[in-house]
């Protein structure tokens, strides 16, 4: 009797654990289509266009009134078994990738540790509205936090 429970237990367990492909990554990630902005912290704004299965282009921008302070270019990419997060900041030409490093339904992990800060981007999707961007140095002990919405039109 406790083997077959184990055995129960443990493929509920193996059930959950969701490890998509690629592919199935790009597929999720088309949650974050669309423009949000700052509701509280740091005010800062994405948008985000799924261009094809394998290419997300975004931009992220701070307003200081009118006037653009901050702006800088976004991609996701899928290349063969690979998924890359890739930031163009607009004075310069270099772009800096991160590689998907963890996946679920609703939460990507974004990694390059050789990049000073950021070394690790997080992306989390709640309530299909609520969109939670952590960005951290890979020793996780220095950490910045974007709130973002989803800006629903009329």
């Amino acid at each position: 009797m406790i083997k077959q429970f184990l055995f129960v237990i443990l493929t509920l367990f193996l059930a959950s654990c969701y490890h998509p492909s690629s592919q199935e990554a790009m597929h999720d990630l088309k949650q974050i289509e669309g423009n949000w902005n700052s509701y509280k912290g740091v005010s800062f704004n994405e948008n985000w266009m799924f261009i094809n299965d394998s290419l997300f282009k975004g931009e992220g921008f701070s307003l200081n009134g009118n006037d653009t302070s901050f702006y800088e270019s976004l991609r996701i990419e899928r290349k063969s078994d690979s998924v890359y997060y890739i930031i163009g900041l607009a004075k310069n030409k270099d772009e800096t990738k991160f590689l998907l490093s963890n996946a679920s339904k609703h939460e990507w992990v974004f990694k390059n540790p050789e990049n000073e800060f950021p070394s690790i981007i997080k992306y989390k999707i709640e309530n299909d509205s609520l969109l939670f961007v952590t960005i951290a140095n890979i020793r996780g002990n220095k950490e910045q936090f974007f709130y973002l919405k989803k800006n629903v039109a009329p």
